[in-house]
This record gives C-alpha cells, structure tokens and sequence, in this order.
C-alpha cells in the first residue's frame, strides 16, 4: 500500500464523446468501489472536446494508478494536474452557466 495521504485525481480529454464514454465504462468495470472513488466526465466548451476524471481515494497502490494511466492513454491524451484543476474551477464559477474569465474574455 502507498503512505499518499491525498485523494489522487487523472485527468485525460478525448476528441469524442463516444471515446471518452467508454474509456470511463472500462475504467468502472475494471476497477471497484475501493480504488476507484469518483469518475466524471467534463465537456470541454471551448473546443469541443470531453475530458475524463478518474478520482483515486489515497492508499491506492502505484501500479494500479499506472494500469488507468494506461487504459485512459490508449485513446486520450492526459492532462496536467494544474489544468484539470483549472478547468474544474472554471465550469463552477460564475452565474448562468459561464465562468467568470470566460465571460470577461468574450466580452460580456
């Protein structure tokens, strides 16, 4: 077992809906409720593009980090941690649906 005290979240994006789908129900099916605690899939707006979340509860052993690193990058290409970060904050800032640097960036 690891001594990681964090939850450990991997960020991947996909091109397709359709790849990022499945990409998260093969991660579901060959990981359980203990590795694998949160999983959630984001549409990119600006591009037009899906990103795939796959949180991990802290004490999950490397390799099996390694192995969703793996089944994720067969078809997406990862994202760094501060970009997932940055994302996620942005889709929740902000009323009517558009974060706050969005809106100031498209002018409105």
């Amino acid at each position: 077992m690891s001594d990681r005290e964090d939850p450990v979240s991997l960020g991947y994006q996909f091109a397709r809906e359709e790849e990022a789908r499945a990409a998260a129900a093969d991660l579901d099916r060959r990981f359980d409720e203990g590795e694998l605690a949160g999983l959630r899939i984001y549409r990119v707006r600006w591009n037009n593009d899906f990103m795939v979340e796959a949180t991990f509860p802290p004490g999950v052993p490397p390799p099996r980090l390694e192995d969703a690193r793996a089944l994720l990058g067969e078809s997406g290409a990862p994202v760094h941690p501060d970009d997932l970060k940055d994302y996620k904050r942005a889709t929740q800032e902000g009323p009517g649906g558009l974060p706050g640097w969005v809106r100031r960036l498209l002018g409105s």
